[in-house]
C-alpha cells in the first residue's frame, strides 16, 4: 500500500475521476504508478479518461483496478463495480444516441483514378515520346556525326612504314579512311592498319552519318622508312636482288606488294596465319614472307601490284573489284 493513502469511501464520482483525485492527493504520476502496479501507462490513462471502448476485454481491467487498488490502498470490488457502472452508462448513452462519438466517416479521396483518365494518361505519354524523338531526331540531323581519333591524337612521324588509326563515331555512321570503308563496331569503335609510302603520308578520315553529315579529320604521318632498291629484270644482277648487293637466294615464298593510285584494301595470309589486315596508301610498298604459300586478298585488284620471289612485278588482276584469296608459292 502507498504511503499516505488512507482508505476513503468513493463517492458520486467516475471511476477516472475518483482515481485522478487520490492520485492527485498522493502527489504520485502515472508512471509511478505504471511502475508499481506493471500496469501500462497507456491503460491508467485510457481509465482516467473513461476510454473504456479502447481497453482490453473486461477481466484484464479487473485485474488492472486490482492492482490499483491496492496500490491505492482502497477495496478493489468498489473500484471495479465503479467500472462496470460507468461502461454501462457509457453503452446506454450510445444506444440513445446521446454522447455518442461521431462516426468515422470515409472521405472519398478527390483524387479518384478512372478509366478515362488512364486512357488520357496513356495518351499524352504516347505524345510525349513522339515529341521526344522527333525532337532527337531532328537534333541529329542537324548535328554532324560524333567523330574522334584517338591514335595518333595528330600529325606524327614514324620510323617504319604502318600505322595504325583508331577512335569512335556514330553507331550508324559509315567510315572511310581515304576513301576506304572502314568496320565500325556495335560501339562506334574503329581501328585499321595503314601501310605508308615513304615522307608524308596525308590521311582523311571521314565519318557519314545516316542524314548525310559528314565529319572529317586529317591527318600528315611522315614515314622514314627507306624501303630497298630491287634491281629489274636484264640490270645485270639476279632477279630480285638489291642493286650493289649479293643477296642469297631464299628458301620459300616471297610477295612484295605494292599499291599504285588509290588506297586499297588488303588482307595478307602467310602459311595459314593472317599477317596483315588494313589499308595501303598509294605507293606504299611492303614484303611479305612464307615457307609453302602467300595468299593474297585485295579490295582493288587492278590497283595492287605483285611481284612473286623477284620476278617481274604484275598486277594482281584486272578487275577493279575485290580478289579474294589469290594464292603464291615458291615455284610461282
Amino acid at each position: 500500500m502507498l504511503r499516505g493513502f488512507t482508505k476513503k469511501k468513493i463517492n458520486s464520482y467516475t471511476l477516472g475521476e475518483q482515481l485522478k483525485k487520490m492520485r492527485s492527493e498522493g502527489r504520485v504520476t502515472l508512471h509511478e504508478v505504471s511502475r508499481e502496479t506493471k500496469i501500462p501507462v497507456k491503460y491508467l490513462a485510457m481509465i482516467e479518461e473513461g476510454d473504456y471502448e479502447s481497453l482490453p476485454p473486461d477481466v484484464y481491467v479487473k485485474g488492472f483496478l486490482k492492482s490499483y487498488a491496492e496500490y491505492l490502498g482502497i477495496d478493489h470490488q468498489k473500484l471495479v463495480a465503479l467500472y462496470l457502472r460507468d461502461k454501462d452508462i457509457k453503452e446506454n448513452l450510445g444506444k440513445n444516441g446521446q454522447n455518442k462519438k461521431a462516426p468515422k466517416v470515409s472521405r472519398v479521396p478527390r483524387f479518384v483514378v478512372t478509366p478515362k483518365m488512364i486512357t488520357a494518361a496513356a495518351v499524352i505519354l504516347v505524345a510525349a515520346s513522339g515529341f521526344y524523338y522527333l525532337y532527337r531526331e531532328v537534333g541529329r540531323f542537324a548535328a554532324l556525326p560524333r567523330l574522334v581519333v584517338t591514335q595518333p591524337s595528330g600529325d606524327t612521324s614514324v620510323e617504319g612504314n604502318s600505322i595504325t588509326i583508331s577512335g569512335f563515331t556514330d553507331q550508324d555512321a559509315k567510315l572511310a579512311i581515304n576513301d576506304q570503308p572502314v568496320m565500325v563496331k556495335d560501339n562506334g569503335e574503329f581501328q585499321e592498319n595503314l601501310l605508308l609510302q615513304e615522307g608524308v603520308n596525308s590521311i582523311n578520315i571521314s565519318s557519314v552519318n545516316r542524314f548525310g553529315k559528314t565529319a572529317v579529320r586529317a591527318l600528315n604521318v611522315k614515314s622514314n622508312y627507306k624501303k630497298p632498291e630491287v634491281a629489274s629484270e636484264g640490270s645485270g644482277s639476279e632477279e630480285g636482288q638489291i642493286s650493289g648487293e649479293q643477296v642469297e637466294k631464299k628458301e620459300g615464298v616471297e610477295v612484295v606488294v605494292r599499291v599504285d593510285s588509290n588506297p586499297t584494301w588488303l588482307s595478307i595470309e602467310s602459311d595459314g596465319s593472317l599477317v596483315y589486315s588494313g589499308t595501303m596508301l598509294p605507293g606504299a610498298t611492303q614484303n611479305f614472307e612464307g615457307k609453302s604459300e602467300i595468299r593474297v586478298t585485295s579490295g582493288k585488284a587492278n590497283q595492287t601490284f605483285i611481284r612473286v620471289n623477284g620476278k617481274e612485278e604484275k598486277v594482281l588482276a584486272d578487275t577493279p573489284g575485290i580478289v579474294r584469296d589469290v594464292v603464291f608459292g615458291p615455284n610461282d
